[in-house]
């Protein structure tokens, strides 16, 4: 899609790059026509509490490879015990992969009698987070080498709750992956959020509101350095509007159109509040 949004002189028009963060809350095909079970697309589990149990049954659902970094195994075992017992054969994950010092062993035993892979990387210099995504990077390039247009997208559950040095640190870690693999959709679910980093240049996020997926909240945070945003799609829109941690940041604002465009200079990071409860 060739998009500007801009009269500061740049060209007319300029690839911007495209995020439907509604398809992964959809049941069956997504908007985008990807297929549930879509290759290309993994689940990233990590030590957080499952409290949502459909959003994240809808996310495991539109993933082929699922792997719980550490004790997010823990999570999902205990999530699937309370929330899915009759379907729990249908909650498997590919992997259980890191240093391993958070997995309890009723965990590991539960996972390895049912054949699941459990994978150690006792690497102290790099966190579980780290050790996933290597994981996840390796497996894209097996499995996706005769097929390289595929799309390439983590789904990230978890990593905002707990400890605020985790959070800050995980957010770190997921914005060093983007700049070494820029082609790579990164999606970050929280409580009750999807965010995503938006790199330099233009950006597409498509946002049917009348779907009720996503409430109208939105925010764009510079949290990895200045930046310089113009927008179209929001209540407060701004042009060459230059924005910065400790000076002005565009929190608290709302959607009001179906497609939002955004044009940074620099990375930020989009966030966009889902629906209190998923349309059937």
């Amino acid at each position: 899609m060739d998009v500007s949004i801009s009269d500061s002189g740049r060209p007319p028009t300029e690839r911007a790059a495209e995020f439907r963060p509604v398809d992964f809350l959809r049941k069956g095909h997504s908007q985008s026509g990807d297929l549930y079970n879509a290759p290309g697309s993994a689940l990233l589990i990590l030590n957080q509490p499952i409290e949502d149990a459909e959003t994240f049954d809808r996310i495991w659902q539109h993933t082929s490879y699922r792997l719980c970094a550490d004790g997010g195994a823990n999570r999902l075992h205990d999530m699937v015990a309370a929330k899915y017992t009759s379907k729990a054969p249908e909650y498997l994950p590919s992997i259980v992969h890191g240093d391993l010092d958070s997995l309890r062993e009723d965990v590991r035993t539960y996972y390895s009698n049912r054949g699941v892979d459990i994978s150690r990387d006792p690497d102290q210099y790099s966190s579980d987070f780290g050790k996933a995504m290597q994981k996840i990077l390796r497996r894209f390039a097996e499995t996706l080498a005769e097929t390289p247009n595929v799309q390439q997208k983590v789904l990230i559950h978890g990593g905002l709750g707990g400890r605020v040095d985790q959070g800050i640190g995980m957010l770190h870690e997921m914005f060093r992956e983007q700049l070494n693999h820029p082609a790579l959709q990164m999606w970050l679910f929280s409580e009750s959020s999807i965010s995503f980093i938006l790199l330099k240049g233009i950006s597409i996020i498509h946002t049917p509101m009348s779907e009720a997926y996503l409430t109208p909240n939105v925010g764009i945070l510079p949290i990895y350095g200045p930046a310089t945003i113009s927008t179209k799609g929001l209540e407060w829109d701004v042009k060459d509007w230059k924005t910065s941690m400790g000076t002005q940041v565009s929190t608290s604002n709302h959607i009001v159109a179906d497609r939002i465009a955004i044009e940074t200079d620099a990375p930020v990071l989009f966030t966009v509040e889902r629906a209190p409860e998923l349309p059937a």
